[in-house]
């Protein structure tokens, strides 16, 4: 059967659409805010100069904006830049409504992130000209039924990693297609750094074995890429250059759950700070009630702006391990204590960035009560932690922050709510 479809396509053997959002955010700003398009804009996730920029739009690019660059150097370059800040929320809505416009044409087989899927083309779908006329209907159904200033990228290919790559080859609106019968002929001026999953430190990697291009990457065996990543990742990522697909990589349950915030200039101070490392870890134990877990230990993230300054510390790691809980309170306990660690070295005015997270992730259900000693939740009857669940409850019926731990302090509306390069926000984490 597979040697017929080969037959049928002529060899080019297109087994997986992947589409890609140009420009995700900034282009749902432009589609949301009319005077916006056809201007440059790039999207914060804090109100700061210093923030990096999230995403940029293509008339911000042509002036060298790219994504990662502070706002005040976007500035310096495009001074009639538009900064928007960022609108978690109503990127994943756009993300939903986007999905289904895809869905209409072809099942969706992956979400990746919340501007990329990837589609798995059957049957006549995997003739080029059919499957040609499926991308561009997807591209054409999102504009009309999702927002006109949402381009998208398409890659066509025989493997997922191929299509990936194809993806990004022509941006914005394009649409590129790898053959197998072709290979590895459209690679080969293709640098090492525009493949998914290489990136500057796996470049090193290959460099001292001695593959600096395609030609050496595709030249390789599948136990040699093996061995340079030292994992089946790279007999992965070997098989999908060569237009071979993988067993998916198995899910795994999450390690830990981290959230964090870079500080606009009227947040840096050692109080507002410690406030906004609270918030966040208020945020954490919500998300380990809603997913019903524990976790068996805390962290603290500190940075202090630009380094080089004559200072004890520019950034700082703290962990401390805590009994198995989903408590907010004893998770905030935890916190105080590396916060009193930290306190001393903070100065006003440098302190840019607060990350917290809780770790050693167990579920509720795994938990093992020592004989004498059965933990601050206490089988799940700890009145703290009953304290924390009716919150949950509240704030989810009424709103966020309906009731709060101690003052909100003047925080901002999606503070801990970032959207991950590798998770999409659930609709609770912006109420939580």
């Amino acid at each position: 059967m597979e040697q017929a479809d080969t037959q049928q396509d002529g060899g080019a053997n297109l087994r997986w659409l992947f589409i890609d959002l140009n420009a995700f955010f900034a282009s749902v700003e432009q589609q949301l805010n009319p005077d916006w398009r056809g201007r440059p804009v790039i999207v914060r996730p804090a109100i700061s100069e210093y923030s990096g920029a999230i995403a940029a739009s293509y008339e911000s690019k042509a002036f060298g904006v790219r994504t990662g660059m502070q706002t005040a150097e976007a500035r310096r370059l495009c001074p009639d830049l538009i900064v928007a800040e960022a609108r978690p929320d109503i990127y994943v809505q756009i993300h939903k409504q986007i999905m289904k416009e895809i869905d209409r044409h072809a099942p969706v087989w992956k979400v990746g992130s919340i501007d990329e899927c990837s589609c798995e083309l059957s049957g006549s779908e995997r003739q080029e000209a059919n499957a040609v006329t499926l991308a561009r209907r997807i591209q054409a159904g999102i504009m009309k039924n999702v927002g006109e200033c949402l381009r998208s990228s398409i890659g066509l290919a025989p493997s997922r990693f191929l299509a990936k790559t194809a993806c990004g080859m022509k941006k914005p609106a394009g649409l590129t297609i790898l053959r197998a019968n072709e290979l590895p002929g459209p690679l080969l001026d293709l640098p090492l750094s525009r493949y998914p999953g290489i990136g500057s430190r796996m470049r090193e990697r290959l460099a001292a074995a001695g593959v600096t291009d395609t030609a050496g990457l595709w030249a390789m065996t599948a136990k040699q890429a093996r061995a340079v990543w030292n994992s089946i990742e790279g007999e992965r990522i070997w098989r999908g250059l060569h237009g071979l697909d993988s067993e998916p990589t198995p899910e795994k349950p999450p390690a830990s759950i981290s959230h964090s915030h870079v500080l606009a200039q009227d947040m840096r101070t050692a109080e507002k700070a410690r406030a906004v490392a609270r918030r966040l870890m208020v945020k954490c134990g919500a998300r380990l009630r809603r997913m019903g877990l524990t976790g068996a230990g805390i962290s603290l993230h500190l940075d202090m702006g630009l380094k080089g300054a004559p200072r004890s510390w520019d950034t700082t790691g703290l962990n401390r391990a805590v009994a198995p809980t989903q408590d907010t309170f004893a998770l905030l306990a935890a916190l105080d204590h590396l916060w009193r660690r930290v306190e001393p070295g903070l100065e006003a005015g440098r302190l840019s960035y607060v990350g917290v997270g809780v770790h050693g992730l167990k579920s509720v259900a795994a938990f093992e009560a020592d004989l004498f000693d059965i933990g601050p939740d206490q089988g799940g009857q700890a009145r703290s932690l009953r304290l924390s669940q009716t919150l949950d409850a509240l704030n989810q019926r009424y709103g966020k922050d309906t009731v709060s731990i101690g003052p909100k302090a003047g925080l901002p509306d999606y503070i801990g709510a970032k959207i991950a390069f590798t998770r999409i926000p659930d609709e609770a984490d912006f109420y939580e």
